[in-house]
């Protein structure tokens, strides 16, 4: 099981755009918790498709328009985990926003089939600009991550949604905030 930092991640595709995006470079707000957010997962697919979706985001923005990026924990969806049939000890979410950006279903599709996911299903509710796809690790359909998409005029937001299975870092979370 690798322990994924992803606010390290997050800082090093924008560290990277700044350095390989040729011309003018969108404004990045970055909205991270002050330490570092080690997210269990079996194996580097995580790590690689949100390098990977970062960079993309940062690569197609507009550079006249701001791109916000932030990092949270939640301890519940319930909804969303009932709607999955999962039970996870907490969420991560990783929400990327801004004008003009330039992520479709099939491009999302195609980043999650390069690190070993493939698309379960698309939902979406009638005249709703909010979609839910639910990606499989291909061999171990329990495996999830979850990907939404709302547009809402020409501002896309996009959230990386992970059910998170590990009970010590909970604890260790919960112990955080109560000694704080």
């Amino acid at each position: 099981m690798d322990r994924i930092d992803l606010r390290t991640v997050i800082q090093g595709a924008i560290s990277r755009i700044n350095r390989t995006r040729i011309g003018d470079k969108p404004p990045v707000f970055a909205t991270l918790p002050p330490v570092p957010m080690q997210v269990p997962w079996p194996n580097r697919s995580l790590k690689e498709f949100a390098r990977h979706f970062l960079y993309e985001s940062l690569l197609k923005g507009d550079p006249d328009d701001a791109i916000e990026i932030s990092l949270h924990h939640r301890l519940e969806l319930k909804d969303l985990a009932a709607f999955l049939g999962v039970k996870p000890s907490y969420w991560v979410q990783l929400s990327v926003s801004g004008r003009e950006l330039r992520i479709v279903e099939q491009l999302i599709e195609s980043w999650f089939f390069e690190v070993g996911y493939g698309c379960e299903e698309w939902v979406g509710v009638a005249s709703s600009n909010v979609r839910l796809g639910i990606f499989d690790a291909i061999g171990a359909p329990t495996q999830k991550m979850l990907f939404c998409l709302e547009s809402s005029g020409n501002v896309l937001k996009c959230d990386l949604l992970l059910p998170i299975a590990d009970n010590s870092t909970v604890s260790n979370a919960v112990a955080q905030k109560a000694g704080a």
